[in-house]
């Protein structure tokens, strides 16, 4: 599609029209019926409401047509609006802020962009609901994908989403880029690129973009308060007022060149490599139908976690008077009591790629702990030094057993051992137990580990990395029946 908005003639009548989609499945008729919503326009003549005519197809296209009038699509805030990008922004978080909850009942938190318009030089056009799922209706998966789901933050909560998507129109000003559309952006905790990469922003006007994007959940409730999306918008409208915007209005040539030259410098290129390699690494250890935690649960492990953190940093780690081979066979112990706190005590400037998987099996039992009274987890170097017997019902055999460890150079050191999870890695290993029987699913795995030696006087792991992994098979483990008391 070469234009999006086009000058058309309707029963004689010069009208601007909107391109939606592609005609060839037609337009759905239950969104016909009924009366029209309107938009709103909001620019320097104040908020008023906008009324489209109707929907016409041209060459095989349909297209939206109302009264003739001046808009661009919000794209343009990165090229030829971009000098007014600031007042646009804050006229369209003035426009959302004044719609009631109809027009803001957004299932992600998100207002797709196909609904924002530029208008005039620096107004905003915001079109009706009803238009809004016409247009993600008939906009093909790829479209849709970026004019909605990129945008979302999944570290923030629901109702500052909006917020954060304000702030995200502003980066993309400034950067041609939207900050969390990369899938290694998203799969590595949602850590942008910063956006002094691409461009110069005055201090004050970058850290407001880099507090909503990094807010805390407890600065997000006491702005959000009791507020909905919508009126969470008045915030961002009373701190952006007097934000610095000395930026000048580009070719699409012009920002295609500066995004160019900001990715092939080093700082970006350190700084995504990095990015794609924790997200690969999350990717992998991701576990498959991960039992749904309660929130409070969730917090409050994290908080457990940060605790241990920050404990560690200040005391000496556990495995401070044993030698490499002893912290190894510690971390190993560790994985197999599934105890995040032990597992990092040695580490130092990296994370184990096991971790997410041991947290997730933690929480899992001490959730079944708490309404069962039974901790269903048990370690496969226990369960393999009873020669695999039978075990009860609903339990989890995880852990990993140390086949060997040999050195490759100073201080590094390679470890083949055999784990066993109750959940296969890849759908294709997936196996359905015999009544009376759980899978336990078995793997060859290599990890390599590096050591140094600090100044306070014991071992650091400062690197570990699977290296390698094959599925062996899947064993089928006897169970019997949890005796409960009544």
């Amino acid at each position: 599609m070469e234009k999006e908005i086009v000058d058309i003639m309707r029963d004689g009548e010069p009208k601007t029209a909107i391109w939606i989609g592609n005609d060839e499945f037609g337009i759905p008729k239950h969104l016909m019926q009924g009366e029209k919503q309107k938009g709103v326009i909001l620019d320097d003549d104040g908020p008023r409401p906008w009324f489209w005519d109707g929907l016409c197809a041209i060459d095989g296209e349909r297209y939206v047509y109302f009264s003739p009038c001046r808009i661009r699509p919000i794209y343009e805030l990165a090229t030829t609006a971009r000098q007014n990008a600031l007042k646009i922004v804050r006229n369209a978080a003035k426009a959302l802020v004044s719609m009631n909850r109809e027009y803001l009942d957004l299932t992600t938190g998100i207002l797709p962009l196909s609904r924002l318009w530029i208008y005039g030089d620096d107004g905003i056009l915001v079109l009706p609901p009803d238009l809004g799922d016409l247009f993600q209706i008939m906009r093909t998966e790829d479209r849709k994908d970026a004019e909605l789901n990129r945008l979302i933050q999944g570290t923030a909560e629901k109702p500052f989403l909006l917020i954060t998507e304000m702030a995200e129109l502003l980066y993309y000003a400034a950067s041609g880029r939207f900050p969390f559309a990369s899938d290694a952006v998203r799969g590595s905790g949602y850590r942008e690129v910063p956006i002094s990469l691409y461009e110069k922003l005055p201090e004050k006007t970058e850290g407001f973009l880099n507090f909503i994007f990094h807010a805390k959940n407890r600065e997000m409730r006491e702005i959000m308060g009791n507020r909905d999306g919508g009126e969470c918008l008045s915030w961002f409208i009373t701190r952006s007022k007097d934000l610095e915007w000395p930026l000048g209005n580009i070719s699409e040539e012009e920002k295609e060149r500066r995004i160019r030259a900001a990715e092939e410098a080093p700082g970006y290129m350190d700084f995504f490599t990095r990015r794609e390699r924790i997200s690969k690494r999350n990717a992998f250890w991701r576990v498959k139908g991960t039992i749904i935690i309660v929130c409070t649960v969730i917090a409050l492990c994290l908080g457990i976690f940060l605790w241990s953190y920050i404990s560690g940093l200040l005391e000496p780690p556990t495995t401070k008077d044993l030698d490499q081979i002893g912290i190894i066979e510690a971390f190993y112990d560790a994985q197999n009591d599934c105890n995040p706190d032990e597992l990092s005590t040695a580490l130092k400037g990296c994370d184990a790629p096991q971790e997410m998987e041991i947290i997730n099996l933690f929480v899992s039992s001490r959730t079944r702990m708490a309404y069962e009274s039974y901790d269903p987890l048990i370690g496969a170097d226990e369960w393999v030094e009873s020669g695999k017997a039978a075990v009860p019902e609903s339990s989890y055999i995880y852990g990993a057993i140390i086949d060997s460890i040999e050195s490759t150079g100073k201080d590094s050191y390679i470890v083949h051992g055999t784990w066993y999870t109750p959940f296969p890695y890849n759908d294709s290993e997936q196996v359905v137990p015999d009544e009376g029987h759980l899978p336990v699913y078995e793997y060859s795995v290599t990890q390599s580990f590096t050591f140094t030696w600090n100044d306070r006087g014991w071992w650091n792991i400062t690197d570990t990395e699977i290296t390698g992994y094959s599925f062996i098979g899947a064993e089928m483990v006897e169970t019997y029946p949890l005796l409960r008391e009544i």
